[in-house]
C-alpha cells in the first residue's frame, strides 16, 4: 500500500526552528524485502510513500518507471538510502541510458551531481524532467550529459523527491544519495550496466561528488571510481556564505546554507530560530513552494548576523567542506575565470588543500566563460576527458607543485 506523503517541507522546519523542545517521530518500521516494481509511464503514484518503509541494503532499487523520451532510454527510479544519523530513507533519481544496444560488458556508469534546485518536491530533476513551465537549469544540465558512452545516473538527492526536506551542502547525505544512485540503476532490469563508474558533478553537484569520491571505498566497495569531473564546485561553502553578502543575486545563499544544516543536525535547527530574519522566516516558507530559479518574493536581509561568526554554523559548514582527503580517483576541475556564483578563487583553495593531501587533481580555468557556460564545459570536453581515462587513452595529470 501506498499513502501521500506528510507535509515536512521548510515552513515545518521553520516552526520547529522556533519552538523550544522538539521530539521528533520515530522513523516507520521497515516492511519484508519484495522486487523492485515497476510503474506506468506518468503515473503520478510513482512518487507516493511506501508505508511501511521497505526493508533492505541502501542502494535497493525500490521501484522504476519508463519516462517519454524520443532520444534516450529515460527512467525515474526510487531507491533506499541512509541519513547522516543512519536511519533508512527513500531517494528518487533520473537515469539516461543510450537508445542503442550496449556494449560487450555493459554500459559504462555516469553518477551526475546536479546543480542547487531548491527544497520543494516539485524542483526534484526526476519531477521537474516532465514539467517545461518549470525550466530549471539542472534539467537542462542533466540533458546535456547525454553521451553514448555513458549511462547518466542523477540522484535528486535526499529530500527531494523523497520525503524529508532536502539536506543541501551536507556532503555525507549528498554523496551517499549519488553512490546508492549507482547500485540501484544496476539493478534496473531494462539497463545493462558493466563495472565502470564516473562521477561528474556541476555546483552543488561538484561537492556532492567530491564526497562521493573520498566515501565510495567504504561506502560502496564494490563500486570503484575510475574518475571524477566537476565545475564550479561549491566545495568551499563558508566562504560561498561570506560571498553571497557581495553578491545581490546570491544573496539568499547563506540562509539556504543555514536551512540545509538545519534539517540535518539538532543544534543547528535549534540555532536557526536566532539567525533568521522575519523576512528570513518568510522565504523559507516560500521556498516550499518554488525553485530557486524563481525570483525571492521577499527583499533580505534574510539572517540577522554572518553564519561563519555564530555557532553551531560556522562548525557545521567547516565540516562539509569537500576536498580534505586524499583518494585513489583522479580529479578533473573546470572554473570559468568569469564566474559571479562560484567565485574562481574557490577552486583554488580546493586545489591547494588536495594538493597538499596528496591528491592527482588538474584544474583547468576557463577564459572569458561564466557560471552557467562552465556546465557546458563539463559535458563537453569533461566527459570526453573521463571517456579516455576510462578507456586509458588519457593520462590524468595534476596541477599540484
Amino acid at each position: 500500500m501506498t499513502v501521500r506523503r506528510p507535509l515536512c517541507g521548510l515552513a515545518v522546519l521553520v516552526a520547529l526552528a522556533c519552538t523550544p523542545a522538539v521530539v521528533l517521530a520515530a522513523p516507520p518500521s521497515p516492511a519484508a524485502p519484495e522486487p523492485p516494481q515497476e510503474f506506468a509511464s506518468g503515473d503520478p503514484a510513482f512518487y507516493d510513500v511506501p508505508e511501511p518503509l521497505p526493508s533492505g541494503a541502501h542502494g535497493d532499487l525500490v521501484r522504476w518507471q519508463v519516462i517519454d523520451s524520443p532520444f534516450s532510454l529515460r527512467y525515474r527510479m526510487m531507491y533506499l538510502s541512509e541519513t547522516v544519523a543512519g536511519e533508512p530513507m527513500l531517494v528518487t533519481a533520473l537515469v539516461d541510458a543510450p537508445d542503442e544496444l550496449p556494449p560487450f560488458g555493459g554500459n559504462q556508469l555516469l553518477l551526475y551531481g546536479h546543480s542547487a534546485t531548491g527544497f520543494d518536491d516539485a524542483c526534484a530533476p526526476s519531477a521537474a524532467i516532465d514539467n517545461p513551465s518549470l525550466d530549471l537549469t539542472a534539467t537542462d544540465q542533466i540533458e546535456s550529459m547525454s553521451s553514448d558512452d555513458w549511462v547518466v545516473v542523477s540522484t535528486d538527492y535526499q529530500g527531494l523527491g523523497g520525503p524529508g526536506v532536502h539536506p543541501l551542502f551536507v556532503g555525507v547525505s549528498e554523496g551517499r544519495a549519488m553512490l546508492d544512485a549507482g547500485r540501484a540503476a544496476r539493478q534496473l532490469p531494462t539497463l545493462y550496466v558493466g563495472a565502470t563508474t564516473a562521477l561528474a558533478g556541476f555546483e552543488q553537484g561538484g561537492h556532492a561528488a567530491l564526497w562521493a569520491a573520498e566515501l565510495a571505498p567504504h561506502w560502496t566497495p564494490e563500486q570503484s571510481i575510475v574518475a571524477a569531473a566537476i565545475a564550479a564546485p561549491a566545495s568551499e561553502i563558508a566562504g560561498l556564505a561570506a560571498a553571497a553578502v557581495a553578491q545581490p543575486q546570491a544573496e539568499t545563499l547563506p540562509l539556504a546554507i543555514a536551512a540545509g544544516m538545519a534539517t540535518t543536525y539538532p543544534e543547528a535547527l535549534v540555532g536557526l530560530g536566532s539567525v533568521l530574519t522575519p523576512a528570513g522566516a518568510a522565504l523559507l516558507e516560500q521556498w516550499s513552494g518554488v525553485c530557486f530559479d524563481a525570483e525571492a518574493a521577499t527583499p533580505g536581509p534574510y539572517l540577522a548576523t554572518d553564519l561563519a561568526a555564530v555557532e553551531p554554523f560556522a562548525t557545521m559548514m567547516a565540516e562539509n567542506t569537500a576536498g580534505n582527503a586524499v583518494t585513489a580517483t583522479p580529479l578533473l576541475i573546470l572554473h570559468a575565470d568569469g564566474d559571479q556564483r562560484v567565485p574562481v578563487a574557490h577552486s583554488a583553495a580546493l586545489l591547494d588543500r588536495l594538493c597538499a593531501a596528496g591528491q592527482v587533481a588538474e584544474r583547468r580555468v576557463i577564459a572569458g566563460a561564466t557560471h552557467i557556460s562552465t556546465a557546458s564545459e563539463l559535458s563537453g570536453a569533461g566527459v570526453d576527458w573521463l571517456t579516455g581515462v576510462a578507456d586509458g587513452t588519457v593520462t590524468p595529470v595534476s596541477s599540484c607543485g
